[in-house]
Order: structure tokens, then sequence, then C-alpha cells
């Protein structure tokens, strides 16, 4: 524990029979699986133990609105200028503002960064900080390597979401000494579609009808391996000419070059981008398999979301990936960066229906009994918990 919380009398419950204090510091807001983790945590957290809100450093986002209907507050930072000093000066004033933290949990490189920072100055007593993903982005940048592991050493504990990343931030950070604990991330399973019920894609996307959908939702940015599935649907269709590639997500660095992409190999009927949808749940319940070619995930909300869905996955042999989809079982793995891997995985389970369907039911019998969104909520408070309390981490690893 920090000097600050040493003498504390335990918390359970919070100080004086109130709720704990916790604050959650990150970005921004945009939809993408961190800020979906959190709104999926702020949703559940006990509200007779835990008072929770959420802090962002850099603007809101859509997923703004989800958290505050969840009835837990949400503070941004004044907007402007200023650079590294005049957000720090923000962040601090904004928590002084606020009821005292207990608890500051920071997400992401920039909120651990700031939110160390504030912990240590502030004298809050726990400080956490969350990895959730490879560290290949600190590659040619050893700043904030060292920064973060500046973070480290402020951090009481440090949440990883796979074993993968686990081994990954012990590789390339420091001061994390019995610090870091496990929590996968968690999924509600819903039911499947009735047995030969055909689940039509949303209108919009006017496609033609029937053709078989490989969908992949992921925001278009580097680490996501969206040029090798363009390559691997170049393959497919070939092959099955009526077969249609969704890439869903926000379209960042790397969009145009995926564009450019589909544009010089023809695709532009069978590759669509549809952007950033509320209506993944639909495109997942009309896909006849989902494709996961990312090779930078700690573990992929999204592979969650279709195996609950009930549908098999073709994944990366990367990162977290190897924890969720079992190969064989829930779907394939392929070598990162394989387009023809891909392509071959995808003719295979296409071409197959029958055995598609048996992966995908194992896949969400999995999700259901594997990933819950319970352990999930209940891992971190009871990790909460521990912390106030001074307590041996149950989830260390």
């Amino acid at each position: 524990m920090n000097s600050s919380s040493a003498g504390a009398d335990p918390r359970v419950g919070g100080r004086a029979g109130r709720p704990v204090e916790v604050c959650y510091l990150l970005p921004n807001l945009e939809s993408g699986g961190t800020e979906r983790h959190l709104l999926s945590l702020v949703r559940r957290i006990d509200r007779a133990r835990f008072s929770p809100r959420v802090v962002t450093l850099f603007g809101g986002g859509p997923i703004r609105d989800d958290i505050e209907a969840a009835g837990v507050p949400v503070h941004t930072l004044s907007p402007g200028g200023g650079g590294v000093w005049r957000t720090f000066r923000e962040l601090l004033r904004m928590l002084r503002s606020l009821p005292p933290p207990d608890i500051l949990h920071a997400y992401l490189q920039t909120g651990d960064i700031y939110g160390a920072a504030a912990a240590k100055t502030l004298g809050i007593p726990v400080f956490i900080a969350s990895k959730r993903a490879m560290c290949g982005y600190k590659t040619g940048h050893p700043l904030l390597a060292l920064l973060e592991s500046e973070a480290n050493r402020v951090a009481n504990a440090v949440m990883v979401n796979s074993r993968a990343v686990a081994e990954d931030v012990r590789r390339t950070e420091r001061h994390l000494d019995n610090k870091m604990f496990l929590v996968y991330n968690g999924i509600d399973a819903h039911p499947a579609a009735e047995e030969g019920e055909a689940a039509r894609p949303p209108a919009d996307l006017k496609l033609p009808p029937g053709a078989p959908l490989v969908s992949y939702a992921a925001n278009i940015r580097d680490g996501k391996g969206h040029a090798c599935l363009v390559e691997a649907a170049r393959r497919v269709v070939a092959r099955i000419p009526s077969a249609v590639f969704l890439l869903v997500g926000r379209e960042d660095g790397e969009a145009a070059a995926v564009r450019r992409q589909i544009g010089s190999m023809g695709l532009e009927r069978s590759v669509l981008l549809t952007g950033s949808r509320s209506d993944v749940g639909t495109i997942l319940a009309s896909s006849r398999l989902v494709a996961h070619p990312g090779w930078q995930e700690g573990l992929s909300n999204a592979i969650l979301e279709a195996m609950a869905a009930g549908k098999p996955v073709i994944a990366a042999r990367a990162g977290g990936n190897p924890e969720t989809v079992a190969d064989g079982l829930t779907g394939l793995l392929v070598e990162p960066g394989d387009p023809a891997g891909f392509a071959e995985a995808i003719l295979r389970l296409l071409l197959d229906p029958g055995k598609a369907r048996e992966m995908g039911l194992e896949g969400r019998r999995r999700a259901a009994e594997e990933f819950p969104l319970s352990r999930m909520v209940s891992s971190i408070e009871r990790t909460y918990e521990e912390l106030l309390d001074g307590r041996p981490l149950s989830c260390a690893v």
C-alpha cells in the first residue's frame, strides 16, 4: 500500500458505512473495447458498496450517454490547449472538486500515467493501473515505457485482462512485483437464433439476399490486421463470389490505406467498411462467422461477443486470442499476418456450415461458462476490497 493508506481502517462498504468512492480515469469515451468494458462494469457494480464516477482527460464520446444513463456521473476536463502540464493541473482541480476518491482506477496508457501522478500528488489511498493490450505500441518509444514503469511504481495494483498481457508487461515494464492481478473481460450470453431461423442483416447495408457474411468488429487502426483480412477476402471471393466481408468500426489511422487496398483489388462490392454502428448484434446474428486478424489484443470483447452470439471465430494466434478461442472447438487460430491461412480457414467453415454451427454453439457455451460478466464484476469488486483492507490479491498473476 502507499504511505497515504498506511494504518487506514478496513473500509469494506466504505468509511463509516458509506460506499467506497471509485473514480475511473481514461482518455475519452469513444466506442472501443476499453470503454465498453467500463460501461459494463459501472452498470453492474454494487452501488450499496461502491459509488462510481468517471473522469475523462480529452473529451467525451458516444459511450458517455450510456454511462450517464446508468446513473454514473461523467466529468470531462475543460477543453483547450496548454499541453501536458495544463492537463495535469486541470485533472488535479477536477479531482479536488469531487468527493475524495478512495480508489482511482485508470485505463489505457495516458490514464495510467496521469492517474499515477495525480494519485501521488493528492494522496489517494488506492491507485490501480490497467494494461489491456500487448506492448508493441511501446516499440521505439522509450519515454513511454519509462513513464508506464513509473506509474507501476506508484500503483497499488496493476490489472491485466489476459495472461498474454501479463507476460508481455513483465517483459517490457518494471516495478510490478506482486502487483498484477488478472480479470478476464466478461460478456452476457444471449439466446442464439432458433434452429433454422435466418437472421437478416441491417437493411441499410443493401446486401444481396443470402450472401454469406464474414464480419469483423474493430476500429481500423494499427495492430488490427485489416489489410491481412482484405487480402484473405480476395482469395475467398475468388472461390465464393457471393461472400461479403463487413468491417465494422471507427475509421482511424489505417482506414485510407485499407480503402485503397480494397479499390486496387476491385473488392468494393465484397468488402464493406460500415463505420461505427449501434447494431453490431444484428450484424453478428446475420454473419456466418467472425474473423479477427488483430495481433495486439489483450482480450478481445469482439471475440467474446461473437462467441456469445453463437458464431465461430477465426482469429490470429496472438495476444490473448488463444485464451478465448479454443482452436478446432470454438473456431480456428491462424498465424498473425497470414492472409492465405485466414482465407483457408474462412473457406473451410463457409463450405461446411454444419461444422461452423457446431463450433458456434460450443463457443456460446464457453462464453457463458468461462467469461460471464458477473464474474468479471465480482472479481473487480473483491480486488477493491482486498486493496482497501491490505489483504493479498486473490486474482494475482
